[in-house]
């Protein structure tokens, strides 16, 4: 049966921040989302359903909780400023499938949230620029764990991970998005949607989870290592970037079939799964 849910009206952040005496803390990397009509988008391009369980990754004064709560699902919403948590759960009270917990999600176990959720999770959030990076590697490497993702990021930053194999945009976080999940833009949003605007603009990225990797690795850890040893000096030639990850560098590209002489941005992601198999059959991979 579809729940009966409250009234959804927006609540410009600003106004709650002033009502509890308080303000953007810097060293939180918080930019409160202000833009009207912004919180619905989001919670309408990760897709939330009265079937899913979606995980916040920090509720903030719970402006996008709001919008993903309204849409009827459950909604578990992390925060780690513990002067916003009273604040989240009180602006979040009328939706019953909505609770806030204080936690700092660098120490979230995906696994086991997904085991409390029953399911796997649909993810949200309003990612600090500095913590992008190993938010993201940590879904990448727990896949089972969630199923959709929607995030808004620093531009650059969200068509990187959008970015296919083989073009220069590509870097590590694309190879592996591209391997486990359909990655889109959605939609970008300006430095003044936000309290305090930031320097840069924003973009809402969201991931669906594949429901097999788009190409054979092999051994993930092995493709792992061969993909950040090939982006982590982008301008060397295959051969001698590849030696991070092997000692075996041009036996192994040969025998994937690749020239040794070019750069690792320029492999789709088929040479790089082959190119990951053959490293993992010389037998030889640097573990450093």
């Amino acid at each position: 049966m579809t729940p009966v849910l409250p009234p959804y009206e927006p609540r410009d952040p600003r106004t709650v921040l002033r009502a509890h005496d308080l303000w953007a803390k810097k060293h939180f990397g918080q930019n409160f989302l202000v833009a009207a009509g912004a919180p619905e988008r989001i919670a309408a391009a990760g897709g939330a359903t009265p079937d899913d369980v979606a995980f916040e990754i920090g509720a903030g004064c719970g402006t996008l909780t709001r919008a993903i709560a309204a849409r009827g699902c459950r909604v578990i919403a992390l925060e780690h400023d513990r002067d916003l948590v009273p604040v989240a759960r009180a602006e979040v009270a009328p939706w019953p499938r909505a609770e806030v917990r204080e936690g700092n999600v660098l120490d979230a176990d995906w696994t086991a949230l997904a085991a409390e959720a029953g399911r796997p999770l649909l993810l949200y959030g309003n990612l600090p620029y500095h913590l992008s990076t190993p938010i993201l590697l940590s879904l990448l490497e727990a896949p089972t764990a969630w199923d959709r993702a929607c995030f808004l990021l620093q531009r650059e930053f969200a068509e990187r991970v959008a970015a296919a194999p083989g073009t220069r945009e590509c870097g590590t976080l694309s190879a592996y998005a591209a391997l486990m999940t359909e990655p889109r833009v959605a939609f970008r949003l300006p430095p003044g949607a936000f309290h305090p605007p930031p320097k840069v603009e924003s973009a809402v990225l969201v991931l669906v989870r594949r429901a097999a990797p788009a190409a054979d690795v092999g051994d993930f850890d092995v493709f792992r290592r061969v993909v950040r040893a090939l982006f982590a000096q982008r301008r060397k030639t295959a051969r001698n970037a590849l030696r991070a990850a092997t000692p075996d560098a041009e036996a192994a590209l040969t025998a994937a079939g690749l020239a040794p002489d070019r750069r690792g941005e320029t492999f789709t992601l088929a040479e790089l799964a082959a190119l990951s198999r053959a490293v993992a059959a010389e037998g030889a991979v640097s573990r450093g």
